[in-house]
């Protein structure tokens, strides 16, 4: 009997020793792995082993240990599956390897790098692939940008792509299994992520999820979604923003002198730089009383309203006429500046066409008019009150620019006004 305890102690110390030795000598755990299926949105990971064995995860993202196995995808991510019962584990990150997967696709043209440094026709052709993680290849003036390969250096503990494909790294991954990268965290469409870089905008999970707290919203900005932080965009959620964006092709508009895109996909113009190099600021000038934009920017006022409160102000001024009295011609140019002043001036005066102090011939006239008598200067009228022709003394006046028909000729003396009827035929 002593025997028998004996061997089940000596039984019992080697499972013991077995069993410390499996949980404390690494091992790593396979059959582990990460799909992310194109379907309908929200994108989502889903982590999964072979075998019947209980696991945990822990991705990257700043969640604790014990996560679920299916999480949104997020970029740069990383998930430790841990077997319980062996302590077994693997770490699975994201690998920017083309899958060659097909499906439907929109055919628009909105071109976009993926991680893995090609170029994809739209944000959607990329998915088919597996490459998730993009950015938009439209440069500023629309002209289509080329797409390095992303390569990653290890930079006092953070990896950082040096943009020239030539990093010691291929992968991101494998960079941050060989760098000792501090954790840090971002926030991204409301969720606290390390992006593994170390370059986060938050030294704890704690910290970011204090700063996190706004809803994301979303605009559609030149063809590319935009979160502005304010939580008041357009868009709700990030794939609807994608779906109704994506169909808008860039255009713009010249508003004030600025190149605008109104989102609509109807600006009249195609291309930034064209708007750009048709775009002047809007400036007007007053010609004839009336406002107009020379399109050159160089107006000589800066708004319509001033141009208008400028351009209608004439200064009222009256002549006196043999068949309406004291007129205001409209042009600024009356012979009184006021109407008493006409008035006066017309009342008083004889006004007679048969004053014999002058004498006008011919009548009718062809070309030119002689007028005998001394005067200081005469205007001619035609029936509708307007002045076709001044004068200063003179023996003869030139009507040869006149048309037939009558007119009336005012001829003053100081205070005084005759005014005589005349024909001009030819």
């Amino acid at each position: 009997m002593k025997n028998f305890y004996t061997l089940l102690l000596a039984t019992l110390l080697i499972t013991s020793i077995t069993d410390t030795s499996a949980q404390t000598t690494p091992c790593t755990l396979t059959g582990g792995v990460v799909t992310v299926p194109y379907s309908a949105p929200p994108i989502m990971m889903n982590a999964t082993v072979n075998g019947m064995s209980q696991y945990t995860y822990a991705w990257n993202d700043g969640t604790p240990v014990g996560s679920s196995n299916q999480k949104p995808f997020y970029s740069g991510w990383c998930v430790t599956i841990t077997d319980i019962s062996t302590g077994c584990d693997t770490t699975i990150c994201e690998s920017c390897i083309p899958n060659g997967g097909s499906g439907p696709c929109t055919m628009i043209y909105m071109p976009v790098c993926g991680c893995d440094g090609n170029i994809y026709n739209n944000d959607c052709m990329a998915m088919q692939q597996g490459i998730f993680t993009y950015t938009s290849a439209i440069g500023p003036n629309g002209t289509t940008l080329p797409c390095s390969t992303p390569s990653w250096d290890c930079i006092a503990n953070a990896c950082v792509d040096p943009g020239n494909g030539n990093g010691t790294y291929t992968t991101l991954s494998d960079c941050q299994a060989n760098c000792n990268v501090t954790p840090t965290w971002d926030c991204v469409n409301g969720t606290c992520v390390d992006p593994g870089t170390g370059l986060g905008a938050y030294p704890s999970p704690q910290a970011c999820q204090v700063s996190c707290s706004v809803l994301p919203t979303w605009n559609c900005v030149n063809g590319a979604c935009i979160d502005p932080g304010t939580g008041q965009g357009a868009y709700n959620n990030y794939n609807t923003c994608v779906t109704t964006c994506s169909v808008v092709n860039p255009s713009w508009d010249c508003v004030n002198g600025v190149c605008t895109d109104p989102g609509t996909g109807n600006g009249q113009y195609s291309s930034l730089s064209y708007c750009q190099s048709n775009c002047n600021a809007s400036s007007w000038d007053c010609v004839n009383n009336f406002c107009f934009d020379p399109g050159t920017g160089n107006g000589a006022y800066a708004t319509l309203g001033a141009c208008d409160t400028a351009c209608t102000i004439i200064l009222p001024s009256w002549d006196c006429t043999l068949l309406q009295g004291c007129i205001d011609p409209g042009t600024g140019q009356g012979i009184y500046s006021s109407l008493s002043a006409c008035d006066s001036i017309c009342s008083v005066t004889a006004i007679n066409e048969e004053n014999v102090k002058f004498k006008i011939y011919p009548n009718p006239a062809k070309s030119t008019l002689k007028i005998i008598g001394i005067y200081t200067s005469a205007s001619i009228y035609d029936v509708f009150g307007k002045v076709v022709l001044t004068s200063d003394y003179k023996n003869i006046i030139d009507v040869e620019t006149l048309s037939n028909g009558i007119y009336f000729i005012h001829i003053f003396v100081d205070n005084e006004i005759t005014i005589k009827r005349i024909t001009i035929a030819k």
